[in-house]
């Protein structure tokens, strides 16, 4: 399944990513809003931000605001479902 060329434009999405200012909230480090800040789709597809659950869904998070962060697409797998 191919990656969106850019960032979704939902209102939680926006959200977030202002009060992230724009940064990945597991590493600090500045996402990307689309593709084409990326120099290769590869690096897109790591780099993107992703919708992350503080606490996992399969630990009993909630789809809320509250429990919901952006983080690069890389750092999330690696974060897996741990809290």
């Amino acid at each position: 399944m191919s990656q969106s060329y850019q960032l979704s434009t939902g209102a939680l999405t926006q959200t977030l990513w202002h009060a992230q200012s724009g940064k990945c909230a597991l590493c600090g480090r500045p996402m990307l809003r689309n593709r084409f800040e990326a120099p290769h789709a590869q690096v897109w597809a790591k780099s993107r931000a992703t919708l992350d659950h503080i606490q996992p869904r399969s630990k009993g998070g909630a789809d809320t605001v509250e429990n919901l962060q952006l983080a690069h697409a890389r750092c999330n797998k690696i974060k897996g479902n741990q809290i």
